[in-house]
């Protein structure tokens, strides 16, 4: 069994409907060859290294399948570059199979709204995490770590002069 990732970027000026179809193009186009999909997760929308068509960012997406046949390649990447909405891609053989990743929902409450956020974690149960209870506990201290920070940047700045 060989083991295959691919991460293609697709243009971030298109509707969240229109890169969910693209996805499932992909993932069809893909499946015609009998292959399985391990994981296909959308990282989201980055800054690239360098403009691309006169796009600064891009909306990343990760494709990992394994597949005992691997002659339709050359025909899956001819697909992948006729495809207008996917600017860049990178296929990569892996040597060990990939861990299977399991979104989960991440509760983000803010002051104005409240917010959802879904995380891709290896191996992972589906479990829900409030920033705010765990404030409250004492599990996560983000006040801390800025004070700190803004200390070590004053001490810098001292020796600096």
């Amino acid at each position: 069994m060989r083991y295959y990732e691919l991460l293609y970027i697709v243009n971030p000026n298109l509707e969240d409907d229109r890169v969910k179809n693209i996805i499932d193009e992909i993932g069809n186009e893909i499946n015609k060859y009998k292959v399985s999909i391990i994981n296909h997760n959308m990282w989201g929308k980055k800054r690239l290294a360098y403009p691309i068509n006169n796009n600064k960012y891009g909306i990343y997406l990760l494709l990992q399948f394994s597949t005992e046949e691997f002659g339709f390649l050359k025909d899956f990447e001819r697909f992948l570059i006729l495809d207008k909405s996917v600017i860049r891609h990178q296929l990569v053989r892996l040597d060990e199979e990939p861990a299977k990743f399991e979104a989960i929902e991440l509760v983000v409450e803010d002051k104005d709204s409240s917010e959802k956020e879904s995380l891709e974690i290896p191996d992972g149960e589906n479990t829900k995490i409030d920033l705010k209870d765990a404030e409250e506990e004492g599990t996560i201290e983000a006040e801390n770590v800025d004070e700190e920070k803004s200390e070590g940047e004053q001490e810098t700045k001292e020796e600096g002069e």
